[in-house]
């Protein structure tokens, strides 16, 4: 095993870990995800906030789980089967492009923005996927909210909302 799949393992253990003893269904209240929608969980790492926004979306919408990861999506996956996730489809990020443009009602974007080196490429690709009058929650975790924002607004595809709980709501500007 590589010391790469190993980090990767770790960080999903960890991520299994958090969803067990933290409050999910608290975090996805802020998202005011809706019967229907459909939401991207991007960076969606083991999957917690996926099988939420599955049981929010219902039948009738459907959740995109992407991440950078193989381990993260097998994982995903196991939920999938485990839970009977129908309304969820993993995608690799690399993959990314195999998601229609304008699709997602929301897009969540949770403790990964940190690790993406190509801003203004990572923005513009969730500005594509967004719909015109979706919104785009991304956290603000392990940087400060100033030099977040500075990303986003630099970009100049985005316009802030506001910050709820450590976490950025962003409208896409439509030009």
């Amino acid at each position: 095993m590589s010391e790469n799949n190993f980090t990767v393992e770790r960080m999903i253990a960890m991520l299994e870990e958090r969803d067990r003893i933290s409050p999910i269904n608290e975090e996805c209240d802020k998202f005011n995800i809706k019967g229907g929608d459909i939401v991207i969980d991007y960076g969606c790492g083991s999957g917690g906030y996926t099988k939420k926004i599955s049981e929010l979306i219902g039948e009738s919408g459907k959740v995109y789980a992407v991440d950078i990861y193989d381990l993260a999506i097998e994982s995903v996956r196991k939920k999938i089967s485990k839970y009977q996730l129908t309304n969820v489809e993993t995608v690799l990020a690399k993959n990314i492009t195999m998601i229609k443009d304008n699709v997602a009602d929301k897009i969540i974007a949770i403790d990964m923005f940190h690790m993406v080196k190509e801003t203004d490429i990572f923005l513009k690709e969730l500005h594509r996927l967004v719909k015109k009058d979706g919104t785009l929650f991304i956290s603000i975790h392990h940087m400060s909210s100033e030099d977040v924002q500075r990303k986003i607004l630099d970009s100049k595809l985005w316009e802030i909302k506001g910050e709820i709980d450590y976490c950025l709501k962003c409208v896409p500007i439509i030009k």
